[in-house]
């Protein structure tokens, strides 16, 4: 006892030397990994996106800047107020300037009474700036200033000339106002090309000129900050890194944001990192186990002359030691045991499963044969040779139920007796029952288990007989991808909504103790040839009808009895 104290206590100690290190280092290389991925994969890319957008926004509003100085300057542009000869060369000027853009925007030279001179604008968006209040404030406080910038309602345009920013100078000559130049930057998004989750451009009083996202806005039209937190934002449920950046003196904001999803994927490679370094560790510790094995070989000899005493006398040498072949044997041995018992549990259950579908094949319901019967008695008096064909067709199902010896017949062949069912029937009930008969070309030949409807029509007979006063039911067999669906409607009284669970239920626990024996049987017989996923459905409006689908499967998966 007191050596087995040593050897718990030199396992304990290696455990937990071993495991610290391994614990202290994995977490150092795990941390270090994570924050060098995060820094890669979503610092500096956001930081080299946002500089990308930031630059060309930079000269872009720039070049517009000093580009408006230019044409406000313009000998063309001041004299057309009160020379429109120089028209042709304004637009020239101005489709030039715009054209040469990489930001596109639409002019609009006003006079100083509000009157569009020529612009770029289809006619309904320029009759909509006409109207704009933005024309009125223009002519009203007759602005001096040198350069106006400010968002814009996207809405006021249409037809893909939506803008959210405009440019304007006044145009001077003599000192006064002869009007304004009015550049409207048309939708950045046929602009921008950027890699960033989300992308948002704002002016200084934080209004969207343009948003790769309008569930970053407010109602307002401002950048909702209720999102941000410094350099992170939660959008939805989603973090994102941001990084914003301003340009053009300070007027313009530019917000972009990587998603932290990035970063959880770095972060699984650092899962990876993990297991790896763990492995090398789990190595190096399988490694040094023997050594570990030598001192405690008395408590392990102690196991193997346990093992002894259930030893076979057959011993192969394919093991290096002894003991693990030893091992090895017995595990063999009781394996092969139990390989045994499951051969002989399936071959139990196979046999089982082949009687139970033989005794529901044999199965035939009497109380079908005596209606024949008793109609018989009357038939041979009153008509003697439909009698005969009645006595033909019972002589068929007869036979076709006893003596056919295959589980599985062609369909075409099981078609012929269910018509004979059905032509006893017709006979039996005369002008109160009627059937029709569809059956696809192309799955005559397939083989399906022996009287696979016959017994669902007889159920629909039995039970909507007798509150109906003319029966229909249509048979239809249809081929579907791989499988064959079967459906028997008629248009009886239909089946109450608590009575259809229980038949659901009694089909689906695969015990009945019910009257629906037909539907049961044939249920059970499907599922035994073909699995779980084959069988019965059935579908029922009280007081319109029933319909019961047989799915079953066209080819593979047949259990062979």
């Amino acid at each position: 006892m007191g050596n087995q104290e040593k050897f718990r206590d030199y396992i304990k100690n290696i455990f937990l030397k071993y495991s610290i290190l391994t614990i202290v280092l994995i977490f150092l290389l795990y941390s270090f990994s994570l924050y060098f991925i995060f820094k890669v994969v979503v610092v500096k890319n956001n930081q080299e996106i946002n500089h990308e957008i930031s630059s060309l926004v930079q000269h872009e509003f720039a070049t517009y800047e000093n580009g408006l100085e230019t044409l406000a300057q313009n000998h063309a542009i001041e004299q057309v107020f009160t020379d429109h000869s120089f028209l042709w060369e304004v637009n020239e000027e101005l489709y030039e300037f715009r054209n040469e853009r990489e930001f596109k925007a639409n002019f609009a030279l006003i006079d100083d009474k509000g009157t569009i001179i020529t612009t770029s604008l289809y006619k309904e968006n320029a009759d909509h700036l006409s109207a704009n209040y933005l024309i009125k404030e223009l002519i009203d406080y007759r602005y001096e200033e040198d350069m106006i910038q400010r968002t814009f309602n996207p809405n006021v345009f249409k037809k893909g000339q939506s803008s959210s920013y405009f440019f304007a100078k006044p145009i001077l000559a003599d000192e006064k106002i002869q009007g304004y130049l009015l550049l409207f930057l048309e939708d950045l998004e046929k602009s921008l090309t950027h890699t960033s989750d989300l992308m948002v451009i704002t002016d200084r009083f934080n209004y969207v000129i343009y948003s790769s996202d309008q569930k970053l806005l407010t109602n307002l039209g401002k950048l909702n900050q209720e999102y941000f937190t410094g350099n992170t934002a939660s959008i939805d449920g989603n973090s994102y890194y941001v990084t914003s950046t301003s340009v053009s003196s300070k007027e313009i904001q530019v917000v972009s944001m990587t998603s932290m999803d990035t970063f959880n994927h770095s972060a699984w490679m650092g899962v990876f990192t993990f297991l790896g370094i763990a492995s090398v560790v789990i190595m190096l510790i399988y490694l040094a186990l023997p050594k570990i094995m030598q001192q405690s070989l008395r408590s392990f000899d102690a196991l193997i002359d346990f093992i002894h005493k259930h030893e076979s006398n057959q011993l192969s040498d394919k093991q290096r030691f002894e003991e693990f072949q030893i091992i090895q044997n017995e595990f063999s041995e009781k394996l092969e045991e139990i390989q045994s018992l499951i051969k002989a549990n399936e071959a139990i259950a196979e046999t089982k499963r082949k009687m139970e579908i033989k005794q529901l094949e044999t199965q035939f319901n009497p109380h079908f044969a005596f209606n024949v019967l008793e109609m018989l008695r009357y038939e041979i008096l009153f008509d003697p040779e439909n009698a005969s064909e009645i006595v033909v067709s019972f002589a068929n199902i007869l036979r076709y139920n006893i003596h056919y010896g295959s589980t599985t017949i062609p369909l075409e062949t099981d078609i012929k007796y269910v018509q004979d069912y059905l032509k006893i029937q017709k006979a039996r009930f005369n002008e109160r029952f009627d059937f029709t008969l569809d059956v696809d070309k192309d799955v005559l030949d397939i083989e399906v288990p022996k009287l696979i409807i016959q017994p669902i029509i007889e159920n629909s007979i039995k039970h909507c007989m007798e509150h109906t006063k003319h029966l229909k039911i249509a048979i239809m067999i249809k081929k579907k991808n791989d499988h064959i669906f079967m459906s028997v409607e008629d248009n009886g009284q239909g089946i109450e909504k608590e009575k259809l669970l229980q038949i659901k239920q009694m089909l689906l626990s695969g015990n009945n103790e019910s009257e629906h024996y037909g539907l049961f049987h044939s249920h059970r017989v499907i599922q035994l040839l073909y699995g779980k996923n084959y069988g019965l459905s059935i579908a029922s409006t009280y007081g319109k009808g029933t319909t019961v689908q047989v799915k079953i499967s066209l080819k593979g998966e047949l259990m062979h009895v």
